[in-house]
């Protein structure tokens, strides 16, 4: 084979590869991915949801599988596509009515689009502030199972 056919034949191997993420800046939002050769290549972005009015945070970890695709087929210029799940890293729901979303600590935000219910379990504490006031409004019984109950007036803090 000639050498600038097996260089075609390298670039386009490269326009699209699955990965295993082997380092990660959480700060800069990047990662380094080895695709082929075990080796780590170059920090590339890590992709983000963002929208017109809002930024989330989707810091990867260290094993996970991702798509890259490198535009001319270089894996220098990378950008991640997609991560995903794994037998590391399985998804954290198998029932497709419930979108969940999971923290390492076992806190969980799941809806129920079938029992149209939003679920929140947090691991440590859970609260709630407002600049403005805060409305707790339901079309049915408002349960509260504390151990106590303490109530602050006048600004108080707990």
């Amino acid at each position: 084979m000639s050498e600038s056919i097996a260089e075609i034949l390298r670039i386009l191997q490269n326009i699209i590869a699955i990965g295993t993420v082997v380092d990660v800046d959480h700060a800069k939002a990047r990662a380094k991915v080895s695709i082929n050769d075990g080796k780590p290549g170059r920090w590339i972005p890590v992709p983000g949801p963002v929208g017109q009015n809002y930024r989330g945070t989707n810091h990867l970890r260290v094993g996970t599988q991702v798509l890259v695709a490198s535009p001319s087929g270089d894996p220098a210029n990378g950008v991640i596509l997609q991560v995903f799940y794994s037998d590391g890293l399985p998804s954290v729901s198998t029932d497709g009515a419930i979108d969940t979303v999971q923290w390492e600590d076992g806190t969980t935000v799941s809806y129920d689009t079938d029992q149209k219910q939003l679920l929140m379990h947090s691991s440590g504490d859970l609260v709630a502030s407002a600049v403005g006031d805060i409305f707790l409004k339901c079309g049915g019984t408002l349960w509260l199972d504390p151990e106590f109950i303490k109530v602050f007036e006048g600004g108080e803090d707990a």
